[in-house]
């Protein structure tokens, strides 16, 4: 699996994840980019990659069985306590 170039990206998907990311990251100041990966459809285009280029760094990418097309989230790695979620897109 390789990085994903933020222009093989359609920009109104970008704007979403860092919408997502935006409210994750600037409502809690505990949460880091580091710990953050985002869930999407094994069969997605972004699937078959790493990670992404965001506005805040580089975001994991997690294929999940259990997301269906065009459905996205961001969730938090578990182990501080408390963990961060936000939607990047669902039905």
């Amino acid at each position: 699996m390789n990085q994903l170039a933020t222009n093989l990206i359609h920009p109104r998907a970008l704007v979403m994840i860092n919408s997502a990311l935006q409210s994750l990251l600037l409502k809690d100041k505990e949460c880091r980019i580091e710990r953050l990966k985002l869930h999407v459809y094994p069969d997605s285009a972004m699937a078959q990659h790493h990670s992404i280029s965001t506005a805040f760094g580089m975001l994991r990418i997690c294929p999940n069985i259990y997301v269906t097309k065009g459905v996205a989230y961001v969730v938090e790695d578990s182990g501080r306590g408390k963990m961060a979620f936000a939607w990047v897109s669902r039905r």
